[in-house]
């Protein structure tokens, strides 16, 4: 297609601009000593507002907003984003608790389900928790993002004549899982009905806890086995003073 002369001119002024253009940019938008200050300075305006909208959305509304749906807490809790609950199970929690992204607590209508909290508790982002009757979470626990932990196989596997998710969880289906004082469970991690996990014990990542898991234990895999027993630290005082 041919050119008229005003598109010729524009296609060589802009030939002859661009790499002024380019340069120009470039000294612009990258740091080098002359503008560094600059863009330190609009990093920290950056990181300072994203703070301060961090801190008001945690403080002023999702853990008041999570508070007022707990029948018993304690102080210093911390809620990154408001939990998703379902079916309004009674929420028992401690106190020094930090809940980071958003965790979701799924009830059991038909029943009174109970999940308690221990002192000192570390929930990580998308931890899960189907309580059907009860969950309880010993101190200074830590769990990580994306973690399952229930009481509960959901729906009856005993009625064939409707389909498996219509069908409530019946008392074989329930049973309550505890998790000692001290326990560190990684990301990724299923922890089913029925269990009991001892405390101090490690859980790797990915796992699923199908069985009960004795103190001072390093478990994983699918289902988890114990790898590794410790040696509690009472032991090892013991030890080192005889």
């Amino acid at each position: 297609m041919n050119e008229n002369p005003s598109q010729r001119g524009l296609s060589s002024l802009l030939r002859v601009v661009k790499p002024y253009a380019k340069d120009l940019i470039f000294r612009s938008v990258v740091p080098n000593e002359d503008n560094r200050w600059l863009f330190e300075l609009a990093f920290d305006t950056h990181w300072s507002a994203r703070e301060a909208y961090e801190w008001a959305r945690r403080s002023l509304i999702a853990t008041p907003l999570f508070l007022s749906k707990c029948a018993v807490h304690g102080e210093r809790i911390s809620v990154d984003r408001i939990p998703y609950i379902t079916a309004c199970p009674r929420i028992e929690l401690g106190s020094d608790i930090r809940i980071s992204g958003e965790i979701a607590i799924k009830g059991n209508s038909r029943r009174s389900p109970v999940l308690k909290i221990g002192n000192g508790v570390f929930l990580g982002h998308w931890t899960t928790f189907a309580v059907a009757e009860r969950i309880e979470v010993g101190d200074f626990v830590a769990i990580g993002g994306n973690t399952y932990i229930a009481d509960t196989e959901g729906h009856s596997h005993y009625n064939p004549r409707q389909p498996i998710w219509t069908v409530p969880a019946s008392d074989e289906d329930i049973e309550p899982v505890i998790i000692e004082d001290n326990v560190q469970i990684s990301r990724d991690c299923m922890i089913l009905k029925g269990v009991r996990i001892g405390a101090r014990s490690v859980i790797g990542a990915g796992s699923v806890v199908r069985s009960n898991i004795p103190p001072d234990s390093v478990v994983m895999g699918n289902p988890a086995r114990v790898i590794k027993r410790m040696t509690p630290p009472e032991a090892e005082k013991a030890d080192s003073s005889s």
